[in-house]
């Protein structure tokens, strides 16, 4: 979508004047395509989906999630939200900084962090959707086979026998379900003064709330010191002992799920960038360090 094309898309769906001076900028976006949108009343972010991307998201269970955490106060306000598309228009964050995997883990910000996802697990709100681990994985096997892919690293019988092996051994725990976002890396964070915010909930639903914790840990790199700060001030000290235990697990399950997913998204857009494939190799210390610690 070039400028004049969003101009226009703008000036029709937010009511402008068709002289109205619009000012767009990208703003990045790993797998979307992001724009900051200034007019001369507005300031608002535009979301274009990347290639492909109605193969991995429900956008009807976005728009509604997204509703109902703005309500809460940790979601900026939703402008526009086309369903079939996927583009859409929200609030700019005023004085907004997004974070880094380095800023997230200084200690004023891991507190602050980790009270937004309390509020967000703690809350009484009920996404339309559950988000499962093992359903997804299914979907992404599904796409590459009809694409006739067939990387063995993908289909490591001892990894795949493991990551079902989960489904019972957290049944056995179990399972808490309570609205997570499930997808907490660095950029989807946003510090506005003291304020938390939580963006982009396309793979929101409810979910095991360490599924959350699993993802934050993983992708802004925290050391096994920063894991038990956050945990501290999530748990307000009393950590329960399965917490680590179900954390550990769903670190295992996102290193064998989202590469696959990447590998899926490579088959659709050849600009993707190319998934760190070490991701999925360290799957397997996963897996042995959860047989040391729990299966003797």
């Amino acid at each position: 979508m070039d400028d004049q094309i969003m101009k226009s898309f703008l000036i029709k769906e937010l009511n402008l004047n068709k002289d109205e001076n619009i000012k767009i900028t990208a703003i990045g976006g790993i797998t979307n395509k992001n724009y900051l949108i200034l007019t001369k009343k507005m300031k608002l972010v535009l979301r274009v989906p990347g290639v492909a991307t109605e193969n991995f998201i429900n956008r009807r269970n976005e728009k509604n999630n997204s509703e109902l955490v703005f309500k809460m106060g940790i979601n900026p306000e939703t402008i526009y939200f086309d369903t079939i598309s996927g583009i859409k228009i929200t609030q700019y964050i005023p004085d907004s900084e997004t974070f880094s995997p380095g800023l997230v883990r200084k200690k004023n910000n891991i507190e602050n962090i980790s009270l937004c996802f309390r509020q967000l697990h703690q809350s009484n709100i009920k996404f339309c959707n559950e988000f499962n681990a093992f359903s997804e994985y299914k979907k992404y096997q599904h796409i590459l086979n009809l694409k006739h892919h067939n990387d063995g690293i993908y289909h490591n019988k001892m990894l795949v026998k493991f990551f079902y092996k989960t489904e019972k051994i957290l049944d056995r725990l179990n399972k808490d379900r309570c609205p997570c976002h499930n997808d907490l890396v660095a950029e989807n964070i946003v510090k506005s003064g003291d304020k938390i915010y939580l963006i982009d909930w396309e793979y929101s639903g409810m979910n095991d709330p360490m599924w959350d914790l699993a993802s934050h840990f993983l992708e802004c790199q925290f050391n096994s010191e920063e894991e038990q700060i956050f945990l501290t001030y999530y748990f307000e000290r009393n950590i329960p002992k399965e917490s680590k235990q179900k954390i550990l697990l769903f670190k295992f399950m996102q290193y064998v799920l989202w590469p696959l997913w990447a590998k899926v998204k490579e088959q659709y857009d050849d600009n993707f960038e190319k998934y760190d494939i070490n991701r999925f190799k360290n799957a397997y210390q996963f897996m042995r360090q959860y047989q040391e610690q729990y299966e003797k």
